[in-house]
């Protein structure tokens, strides 16, 4: 059992391929536990947060009234589908009240005019009634 006992050369050589390594790599923009199913985390502090998520005041108004202004368009596209579906309901609605307006008509004037053969009926065989006699 014999233990191999790395030089100081070579320790010297780790070290530094080590401090590359960890000088070279850029700071982590968000804070990760390590576990896999967890979400990084961003910071909620603007001022601890890094430079490269930051945005400036500007950026983040003027996306604030883009975001308005896609709202605001949706809202009147949604206003113009409910007025035109609105319409489209009273159409129907007229249609079927002009259809039974129709059909009470039709049904009126056909008791009208079976009451106007009836009468026209009896005036007759009170006619032919009053001729006999």
């Amino acid at each position: 059992m014999s233990a191999v006992k790395p030089s100081s050369a070579a320790l010297a050589e780790a070290a530094a391929t080590a401090a590359t390594t960890i000088s070279s790599d850029p700071a982590p923009l968000t804070r990760v536990s390590g576990k896999q199913w967890k979400a990084a985390r961003k910071p909620t502090n603007r001022s601890m947060m890094a430079k490269s998520l930051s945005k400036s005041y500007e950026k983040r108004i003027r996306e604030a009234r883009n975001l308005k202004a896609v709202k605001h368009t949706e809202a009147e596209l949604k206003e113009e589908k409910r007025v035109e579906k609105e319409e489209h309901r009273n159409r129907i609605l007229e249609r079927k009240k002009k259809y039974e307006e129709k059909l009470r008509q039709e049904r009126y004037q056909a008791e009208m005019s079976a009451r106007k053969r009836m009468r026209v009926k009896r005036k007759e065989l009170k006619a032919r009634a009053h001729a006999k006699h």
